[in-house]
């Protein structure tokens, strides 16, 4: 994803998020705040409708005690009392200050004076509609027998009481206060009752404001339920107006009203409008401010950015260190711009100097390989058609590696630069010296008339390489390997003739160093020849391309098979029967000799197992090579493949060669094991090796075989027989056996029977044979009898 993008999507993101938090903080704290603000004033409107209802019935009491105390009333109630005229019987008295204005002044719309009984002594309903005074209904009176029954009459003056009652009508507004006179000396005589209705106007009157609604209505069990047990409570918001409810008791102590107040949600309504204006003005300065900053990222970021990157690019693709950014400013972006102009000045710098180092050797400051081959092309380029000869010189330092490893690599480098100073010296100055890598150089010599020239050029190079050099106080001799092609003989390309020329030195490393050579043809398919069967040596064991013949090995005095040596013959898909002298050296120089090892134990294994079904008990001796030996796990394969193949260790003799023996502590180590394991050692080709008694008396090892070329040299004559009979007495004297191989001859038979050879093996007896052929010659019993 492109930073522009990525920018874009935070600055949005961070815009969402903004906005989406100032939405939820409006909404979750200044909403909510606005909704309680709300609630507080319609509870503060609520105890304000309570008190002007309590106001209301302090009103009716103070107008009813302008009555109540006046002497007139007490006079009335005295002569009421003396006289004992019934409200219910005949024609009622009327106090003089009870009249219609009494009622229409005060707002009452019942009065009554009643007795220390409770009877009413004088009482009246006013009419509203009629505009006139009633006599009291008998809910009213009913009513006042219910007050003489549940409240305390009155003691002293000072009482009174209030509330309200609940009629047929609706609630009513009532108060009650003694009648003494106005001496407070006198006694309660009787009790002064006013009421007034609790009608929609008389509510109106009462409560004022008008933002709110109030509503009373009778306390039922259902309304009280709603509650909850609490003295105010609310309702849900409906249709965006609150609700608030208390209930009030009646004029028992008992509930009688519900006080209601209604009014719209003034604050949060207005808050939600301010909010809802603010909520757009925010969206779009936010809008307008992610504009601006998308605009502002966009023009002094990533535009100079993408300049920037253009810019690089356009040197990266030119490969031009000369091309340079122009500064665009003095922000962090010109930094930018300066510091990559100074690097491309410093780069530009090492592009010189490398370009410079590049067609030299560091070590030696020969022309490297580059450079050589850019001279080479060019000599074969003028030489053509002019019937001129160069010559192409590959040097190889012998034993290169042992310095290194031995001395260090100091000395090593020392070498090379003082090879590379003798080299330059002997040749002339239209030659080239080279050095390609590591100890190898190469010398073009450019015009050469005859082979006479070339040889005299290289006898002074091979005299220079071979004086001994003088470093750090050691005084080091070192030779070379040289290996030549000629253009045009040998070909006419540069890569072919280094080729060429580096197959001859290579052949000269293989032949012994120190030499010169010149390619050849020849060389050529000898070379590729062993490169093809060493490849071809790594799937030969899985291609079943490889065979196991056996050569017979007699005993001495019984003249009977006691063994036989295993010799490995491969035929190649290429080249057809390759000798075991061939092949065996490229399959321990490429490895390849340990897995073919494995599979010709396991292919002798399979043919004793077979020997032995068949009544044959032979000891087959198995050559085993130096890399086997210092493999891990030979052991392991022997045991396993003995355990397989049920087969005794005796069953197999393992054959070694003398250049095994100075390998080292570990070699001496495996064998100690496998001879612990009850295999026999045997020590093939004694004599023409690293002999060494110190080695002999040494090491494991239980039979002798005399080399070949000792048993050819033998002669009837005296001292034909002195070095074998010498091998043969010096071997019984350390306990071995001995076993002469290469017996061509009668003669040579005979004597070593006669010099006390225990077993013979050769040609005389048998050739190797495949297992079948085998299987015939051992039949016979009688290999010798004494006509032959």
């Amino acid at each position: 994803m492109k930073l522009r993008k990525k920018i874009f999507i935070f600055i949005g993101l961070v815009a969402v998020l903004g906005i989406g938090a100032t939405y939820l903080l409006l909404h979750m704290i200044l909403l909510n705040r606005f909704e309680k603000l709300d609630e507080a004033q319609l509870q503060r409107n609520l105890t304000k409708a309570v008190a002007s209802y309590n106001e209301e019935l302090q009103d009716m009491k103070t107008g009813l005690l302008n009555y109540s105390v006046w002497d007139e009333t007490y006079r009335f109630m005295e002569s009421v009392r003396n006289t004992g005229p019934a409200l219910s019987g005949g024609t009622a008295p009327t106090p003089s200050s009870f009249d219609q204005t009494t009622y229409e002044i005060n707002r009452f719309d019942m009065i009554a004076l009643l007795d220390l009984n409770g009877s009413p002594i004088y009482g009246g309903s006013y009419d509203l509609a009629l505009g006139s005074v009633t006599p009291l209904t008998q809910e009213q009176l009913t009513l006042f027998k219910l007050i003489h029954s549940r409240l305390p009459a009155f003691t002293g003056t000072e009482e009174s009481r209030s509330g309200v009652v609940i009629l047929d009508k609706g609630p009513m507004l009532i108060t009650l206060t003694p009648i003494a006179g106005s001496s407070s000396d006198k006694p309660v005589i009787g009790t002064a009752v006013a009421g007034r209705m609790l009608h929609q106007d008389e509510i109106s009157h009462i409560w004022k404001d008008t933002l709110s609604t109030i509503h009373v209505s009778r306390a039922t069990s259902a309304l009280l339920a709603e509650s909850g047990g609490q003295p105010t409570w609310t309702h849900p918001v409906s249709d965006g107006m609150m609700s608030i409810h208390t209930a009030v008791n009646d004029l028992f102590g008992d509930p009688g009203l519900i006080i209601s107040l209604k009014e719209p949600r003034q604050l949060y309504n207005s808050g939600l409008k301010s909010i809802g204006t603010f909520r757009m003005l925010y969206f779009i300065s936010m809008l307008l401010l992610l504009a601006a900053s998308m605009l502002f990222v966009n023009r002094f970021i990533l535009d100079r950015m993408s300049s920037l990157v253009r810019n690089i690019r356009a040197i990266g693709s030119s490969k031009d260190l000369s091309i340079r950014i122009p500064s665009t400013g003095r922000d962090e972006f010109g930094e930018v711009e300066v510091e990559f102009n100074r690097m491309i000045d410093s780069l530009e710098q090492v592009q010189n100097e490398l370009r410079q180092q590049s067609l030299l050797d560091p070590l030696t400051q020969l022309p490297n390989r580059s450079l050589f081959f850019a001279k080479l092309n060019e000599a074969i380029a003028a030489a053509k058609g002019l019937n001129r000869q160069i010559a192409l010189v590959f040097i190889d330092l012998d034993h290169f590696k042992t310095v290194n490893d031995t001395l260090g690599h100091d000395f090593g480098d020392a070498i090379l630069k003082e090879t590379a100073f003798r080299i330059s010296q002997v040749v002339g100055k239209h030659d080239v010296v080279s050095r390609l890598g590591g100890d190898e150089f190469t010398i073009l010599l450019s015009d050469v008339p005859d082979a006479g020239s070339i040889h005299t050029q290289l006898s002074r190079i091979q005299e220079a390489l071979s004086m001994p050099h003088h470093i750090k106080g050691h005084l080091l001799y070192n030779t070379a390997s040289i290996g030549i092609s000629i253009y045009p003989q040998n070909g006419e390309d540069a890569d072919y003739l280094v080729k060429q020329a580096d197959l001859a030195m290579f052949h000269v490393k293989e032949t012994g160093r120190n030499n010169i050579f010149l390619y050849s043809e020849d060389l050529e398919a000898g070379i590729r020849r062993k490169k093809v069967l060493a490849q071809q040596l790594l799937s030969a064991a899985v291609a079943n391309e490889f065979e196991v013949h056996y050569q017979p090995i007699l005993g001495a005095g019984t003249l009977q098979v006691s063994k036989v040596e295993a010799l490995l013959r491969w035929t190649s898909p290429s080249y057809g029967s390759i000798s075991p002298a061939e092949f065996i050296p490229l399959a321990e120089s490429s490895g390849s000799i340990v897995g073919i090892g494995g599979w010709v134990l396991r292919q002798v294994c399979s043919d004793m197992r077979e020997f032995r079904s068949r009544g044959l008990e032979v000891t087959a001796a198995v050559n085993i090579s130096a890399l086997q030996l210092m493999q891990p796990g030979l052991l392991e394969l022997l045991l396993d493949l003995l355990h397989e193949y049920e087969l005794p260790a005796s069953s197999l003799e393992l054959e070694i060669t003398e250049s095994v023996l100075v390998s080292g502590d570990s070699i001496f180590r495996s064998l100690q094991q496998l001879r612990a394991h009850g295999f026999r050692i045997s020590l093939d080709d004694f004599g023409t090796g690293f002999s060494s008694l110190s080695y002999l008396r040494r090491f494991p090892v239980d039979v002798i075989k005399i080399d070949r070329s000792f048993v050819s040299e033998m002669s009837p004559a005296p001292p034909g027989d002195v070095l074998v009979k010498a091998i043969i007495e010096l071997s019984h004297n350390l306990g071995l056996r001995v076993v002469s191989e290469g017996i061509e001859h009668q003669e040579q038979f005979d004597m070593l029977r006669a010099l006390g050879s225990d077993e013979l093996q050769g040609y005389y007896i048998s050739r190797p044979l495949q297992v079948t052929a085998l299987y015939s010659f051992l039949a016979q019993k009688n290999y010798f009898p004494e006509s032959k």
